[in-house]
């Protein structure tokens, strides 16, 4: 009785193997969802359509884009989270459901070793800004006067937590200074206020820096910005702060091997297409690959110099 068991067993493993081998074979069978974490109209749901239409061509199966927004970008992750292991959900999204609300919620609905990063598609690269009336005329004058006057510059940022809020706040804190932050309800409501004068400065994307004509003081990037080259990274000035901003492809844990590398290639080959590569452009945002291993390898370092900094700050929802 005991060897009929064990060979039940051991036949009931091999056809599911099988299966799943048969499954990743013949993948795609059916039509792919690309999931997005942000509303349609939004940067990253333009640029998630230009790569669904390529990943259409790539696969040669249809693959349709569906917005999930809501609960600071968690939504859409929990949908992925939640969907089978097969390569036929994947969310197209920033790093932010992953990188931060994992630590700032208690129960998020999935954590980072729910997916597999496939690949990064691109990055929104962020400054430090002031407006054309400020007095500030660049990085070390900034400097200077906080210490000085400790606190004496406000700065307008996305909200407690978010991504452009954490990069400053590493910053100030890299480099022995305190400012002012004041929190909005994204980029779009302090632009105003900057432009007026109400707060000094602000941690702006290239789209505002370009658009409102500010004054940019310090790139968070790994390198200078191509379009602003004179300007000083926050290495350079001598902060540790790890750019936050950037986003890409994910699918299920568990996801056949053989369906990851189809996707992981296809990915490759999308970013470098003119057509991704212009639309990124043209929505201010670099399309910078990087392949499942090196994604992988900047969302855990990120992940975790986000939960050192969230866990001193103690900002909780």
């Amino acid at each position: 009785m005991y060897k009929r068991s064990v060979l039940r067993w051991a036949l009931a493993v091999l056809a599911t193997a099988a299966t799943c081998q048969a499954g990743a074979q013949g993948y795609p069978s059916k039509p792919v969802a690309v999931v997005t974490t942000l509303p349609a109209g939004s940067t990253v749901d333009a640029l998630a359509r230009v790569f669904s239409r390529q990943l259409s061509q790539r696969l040669q199966t249809p693959v349709t884009v569906e917005n999930k927004a809501g609960a600071g970008l968690m939504l859409g992750m929990q949908v992925v989270a939640q969907a089978p292991a097969d390569g036929y959900m994947l969310a197209f999204t920033p790093t932010t459901p992953l990188s931060i609300q994992t630590h700032r919620h208690a129960n998020p609905g999935y954590g980072l070793d729910s997916f597999v990063p496939l690949c990064q598609t691109f990055e929104n690269i962020f400054f430090l800004a002031v407006s054309q009336q400020s007095e500030v005329r660049d990085a070390r004058a900034l400097l200077d006067r906080l210490k000085a006057n400790p606190g004496k510059f406000s700065y307008g940022h996305s909200g407690a937590g978010s991504g452009p809020h954490l990069m400053a706040e590493e910053f100030w804190r890299d480099v022995g200074r305190v400012a002012t932050d004041v929190p909005y309800r994204g980029e779009t409501a302090f632009l105003p206020d900057m432009i007026a004068g109400s707060v000094e400065g602000g941690m702006v994307t290239t789209a505002a820096l370009q658009q409102y004509k500010f004054r940019p003081l310090v790139v968070f990037g790994d390198t200078r910005s191509r379009e602003f080259p004179d300007v000083p990274t926050a290495a350079e000035l001598g902060s540790k702060a790890l750019p936050s901003a950037y986003g890409g492809v994910f699918v299920r844990k568990g996801t056949p091997a053989e369906v990851v590398s189809r996707l992981e290639s296809a990915c490759r080959e999308i970013v470098a297409s003119p057509e991704y590569q212009q639309q990124a452009g043209a929505l201010a945002q670099h399309a910078t690959y990087l392949d499942r291993a090196a994604f992988t390898r900047r969302l855990e370092a990120d992940h975790a110099s986000k939960g050192r900094l969230l866990s001193v700050l103690k900002i909780k929802d």
